[in-house]
């Protein structure tokens, strides 16, 4: 005779692979089991209510609570909206609660995928603005006569803050003395040696004599020189004077 089929369990009862241990099921079956719970977790953390400082570019502090599904860009523009800034020249910086550390994330990230402690909003600098070197302040700068080799003048641009030994090349450069034999003196008459630690404004002056040691080894002698051929050509100009009027 042949046998009847077995019946099938009751709905109501666990199917006998339902009872196998964990240990004993396929991988196949355990990794399915973990993907639900994972999605499970990310749900739950996804629906959950997110609390955050958040910090805005003033300075000031400020609780906030969003949902977890709302993404990143999101509470931007929210944040934005409700402080009356421009959501395109702001960005967020999070950080993680407890070592504080910035998170990385996407405009598409949901907040409640992330743990967030604190949201720093943030101005963004044109990058214009940081690639732009600061505008150069003009130097002041005045215009120093220089008399050498008696009847020689010059005149160099220098500044008048800087000390004196700051400006002697561009002296040297110009009067083409060397800086081993230059002398700088108050004038051609007096003789009185200028302090090289001192400044044109300290001093009070915008004219001074370059002595050249070389070309003129008698420094006396080469001032009382300068100081008749100065006063020949003063009287000179008297004498001219005079005629003029004369006329």
């Amino acid at each position: 005779k042949r046998m009847k089929a077995r019946a099938p369990p009751p709905p109501n009862q666990p199917s006998a692979a339902s009872g196998v241990p964990s240990e004993l099921k396929s991988p196949a079956e355990t990794a399915v089991i973990s993907d639900q719970n994972l999605v499970s977790m990310k749900e739950n953390m996804i629906n959950r209510l997110v609390n955050f400082t958040a910090i805005l570019p003033s300075g000031m502090e400020q609780k906030c609570t969003v949902q977890g599904s709302k993404a990143v860009m999101d509470v931007l523009v929210d944040l934005c909206s409700q402080y009356h800034l421009n959501p395109s020249q702001h960005s967020l910086e999070l950080k993680s609660s407890g070592t504080q550390q910035v998170l990385s994330y996407k405009p598409n990230t949901l907040i409640g995928a992330l743990d967030v402690q604190t949201v720093l909003l943030k101005e963004k600098i044109p990058e214009e603005k940081a690639k732009r070197p600061l505008p150069r302040v003009p130097e002041k700068s005045v215009r120093l006569v220089v008399n050498y080799l008696k009847t020689q003048k010059a005149v160099v641009r220098v500044s008048p803050e800087v000390p004196l030994h700051n400006i002697v090349p561009a002296i040297c450069e110009k009067c083409e003395v060397s800086q081993e034999h230059i002398v700088l003196l108050r004038d051609g008459i007096t003789g009185e040696e200028l302090e090289l630690t001192k400044s044109l404004e300290e001093l009070g002056i915008k004219e001074l004599y370059a002595w050249d040691r070389k070309k003129e080894p008698n420094r006396k002698a080469s001032l009382r020189s300068d100081a008749i051929e100065k006063e020949k050509t003063r009287l000179l100009g008297l004498f001219n004077e005079d005629r003029r009027d004369d006329k």
